[in-house]
C-alpha cells in the first residue's frame, strides 16, 4: 500500500483544484451510476409520531429540501423493521404488510427523494432493533428487550456517579438472549425492510452495523458473549452475512438494487480497551469477498490530516487515528478484493465524519481515502450543499466553504430583542445551569452527548418548513423540545402544540404531587 500524501503539503488553495471531482459521476457494483460523490448521510431525525410512523408531510417536506440540493446520494435517516423495538419512539417503521395502502407514504418519500439527476440514488437506512431499544420505548413497561447475550447498557461503562447509575437501572433493563429462532426471525425482518424499500421505489438499502444497533452487538464481542454458530469470537459477521446474504436472494429484489453496510470504527476502539484497526479490517475484507454489497459506509471521528498510525498516534487519541485510517486502508483491501460469490467489482467506500469544510473534502478524494463522502450535520445546516459547492467552484468565491461551521452553544446566543419567550427561557435555563453545579451529581454522559444531536434534531424541523437554523436556541431549549414537543413531528400551523405542552406540564405536576407523598 502506497502512503497517502500528507494534507499538510497541499494548501487550501490546491486542495480547491482538485475539488472538481467531487462532481465525477461513479459507478456502484450494481451498475447504478451516481452524478456527484456527495451522499447525505443517516442521521436520527426524530421527527415520526410517537410510537412510530410511517413517513407524514413533515418528512416529506424535510426531504423536498435535500433533493433541492442535487445530492448524488440521500440515505434516510432510521427506518427500524422491528416496530416493538424503537430507541426513542419516534422512528418510520417498516409496515408488517406490504400493499398498495401501507407503501403509498413510503412511495411518496421515494417519489420526493429523486433529484433533477436521473442516475441520483435513493436508500432507505435500516438499523432494526438496537441495544438503544432498552429504553421502554415501545414495550410494555419493564419488558426485555432482546440482545446476542444478556448484557445491559452500560454495563462497561466508567462509574457515572449516582444520577447516572440510577438511569441506567430505571431505564435500560438487562436485555433476553436471542434464541436461534429469535435470530432468523430478526433476519426474516431485515429482508421484509429490503422488500418494502424495493417495492416503495428506493434504489436500496443501508444496513446499519455500528453504533451499538442490533448488528454491531453481534459483531463485538463486547456485548456479544455467545458460543455457538453467531460467537463474536469465532464468526463475528455471521447475522451480517444472513442479512445481506438474504436480501440478495433471488427474487427479493432486482439485480441492480444497492445494499450497504455501515460500520463504525470507534465501535471496534471500545471492544478491549486496545485499540486494534486489524479487527475492522479483516472485516471489510470480508464483506468484499461475498461479491454483495455495494458500499462501506465508514464513520466515526473527525477527517482531519489523515496520516498513517505510526505518524500520528502520539499527537492524537487512539480511536481518532483508527479512524482517519480506517477508510484509507479500507479502499487498498477492497481494491485487491476479489468476490468469491459473484463477479461483481468490490464495494466502494463512503467516508462519513468531520467533513465538514470543501477543503477536506476535495482532499478526501484526492488522497483517494473514499469514493464518495457521506455529509450528516453539513447537510443540515446546507440542505443545498452540492449546488452551494458547485456554484462557489463556478464563481471562485469559496469563503463560506473553508472554515468549520459553527457549533451551538448551551444556552443559545442572545436573541434580538429583550423582551422575548427567548430571553426569558435563556433566563430560567441559566439559572437552573447555576443551581446544578451545586447538586452532588453530574448528568448522565449520554445526556449531554446527546444534547448536541436533539439541537439538530430541531433543526430538521426548521428546515423542513424552510426556516433558517436558529443559533439563539441553545443545547438545553433543544433538548426539551425534542422530547416535550409535540407530535406528529414536525408540527403544523394551529397543529394545537401549546395543548400538548399544557398537558405534559399537568402530568409533570401530578407525578410530582404523588411522588412528595411517598417520598
Amino acid at each position: 500500500m502506497s502512503p497517502p500524501m500528507s494534507t499538510d503539503a497541499l494548501s487550501d488553495e490546491e486542495l480547491l483544484q482538485k475539488a472538481n471531482k467531487i462532481f465525477a459521476p461513479v459507478t456502484l457494483p450494481c451498475g447504478r451510476v451516481l452524478p456527484n460523490r456527495l451522499a447525505k448521510a443517516p442521521m436520527y431525525e426524530h421527527m415520526a409520531a410517537m410510537w412510530g410512523s410511517e413517513p407524514h408531510n413533515g418528512i416529506l417536506a424535510l426531504y423536498k429540501r435535500w433533493a433541492e440540493g442535487d445530492w448524488g446520494m440521500v440515505i434516510t435517516g432510521n427506518v427500524q423493521v422491528a416496530k416493538d423495538h424503537l430507541p426513542l419512539g419516534r422512528d418510520m417503521i417498516v409496515p408488517d404488510e406490504l400493499t398498495d395502502a401501507t407503501l403509498e407514504p413510503w412511495r411518496a418519500l421515494a417519489d420526493i427523494i429523486r433529484t433533477p439527476h436521473a442516475g441520483s440514488s435513493k436508500t432507505a437506512d435500516a438499523p432494526a432493533r438496537s441495544r438503544s431499544s432498552n429504553s421502554p420505548m415501545a414495550r410494555m413497561p419493564f419488558a426485555r428487550p432482546l440482545a446476542p447475550s444478556p448484557i445491559r447498557l452500560g454495563a462497561h461503562s466508567p462509574k457515572e456517579g449516582w444520577v447516572g447509575n440510577l438511569a441506567h437501572r430505571l431505564m435500560l433493563q438487562t436485555p433476553r438472549e436471542m434464541t436461534i429462532e429469535d435470530i432468523q426471525h430478526a433476519v426474516q425482518q431485515f429482508v421484509h425492510g429490503a422488500q418494502m424499500a424495493a417495492q416503495s421505489g428506493f434504489d436500496g438499502v443501508e444496513v446499519h452495523a455500528a453504533h451499538g444497533y442490533l448488528v454491531s452487538q453481534f459483531i463485538s464481542p463486547k456485548s456479544n458473549t455467545r458460543t455457538d454458530e453467531y460467537s463474536a469470537e469465532t464468526d463475528p459477521l455471521h447475522f451480517l452475512r444472513d442479512i445481506v446474504f438474504g436480501i440478495r436472494t433471488a427474487g427479493v429484489v432486482s439485480e441492480d438494487f444497492v445494499v450497504g453496510v455501515k460500520l463504525n470504527s470507534a465501535d471496534y476502539s471500545q471492544d478491549t480497551g486496545t485499540p486494534s484497526s486489524d479487527r475492522p479490517l479483516s472485516h471489510v475484507r470480508e464483506i468484499g469477498k461475498w461479491g454483495l454489497v455495494d458500499f462501506i459506509e465508514v464513520s466515526g471521528g473527525d477527517y482531519e490530516d489523515p496520516q498513517f498510525i505510526d505518524t500520528v498516534q502520539k499527537f492524537k487519541s487512539p480511536r481518532q487515528v483508527i479512524f482517519e485510517t480506517f477508510s484509507a486502508r479500507s479502499m487498498d483491501i477492497l481494491t485487491d478484493c476479489v468476490p468469491t460469490a459473484t463477479r461483481r467489482p468490490p464495494p466502494l467506500v463512503i467516508l462519513t465524519g468531520g467533513l465538514n469544510t470543501l477543503p477536506r473534502m476535495a482532499s478526501a478524494l484526492a488522497q483517494d481515502h473514499a469514493h464518495l463522502l457521506g455529509i450528516a450535520r453539513l447537510a443540515v445546516l446546507r440542505p443545498t450543499l452540492p449546488t452551494d459547492i458547485k456554484h462557489a467552484l463556478a464563481t471562485g468565491d469559496t469563503r463560506g466553504l473553508l472554515t468549520e461551521p459553527r457549533q451551538a452553544t448551551v444556552l443559545g446566543d442572545p436573541p434580538a430583542s429583550l423582551l422575548s419567550l427567548r430571553t426569558l427561557e435563556r433566563l430560567v435555563f441559566s439559572i437552573l445551569k447555576f443551581i446544578w453545579a451545586f447538586i452532588p451529581g453530574r448528568i448522565p454522559r449520554i445526556v449531554g452527548t446527546s444534547a448536541s444531536v436533539q439541537w439538530y434534531n430541531i433543526m430538521l424541523r426548521r428546515i423542513a418548513f424552510g426556516q433558517d437554523v436558529d443559533y439563539t436556541l441553545g443545547l438545553i431549549g433543544a433538548a426539551l423540545r425534542c422530547y416535550l414537543g409535540p407530535t406528529p413531528y414536525p408540527p403544523v400551523v394551529g397543529d394545537g402544540s401549546w395543548r400538548w405542552w399544557l398537558a405534559a406540564a399537568l402530568v409533570g405536576m401530578a407525578m410530582g404531587v404523588g411522588l412528595g407523598q411517598v417520598v
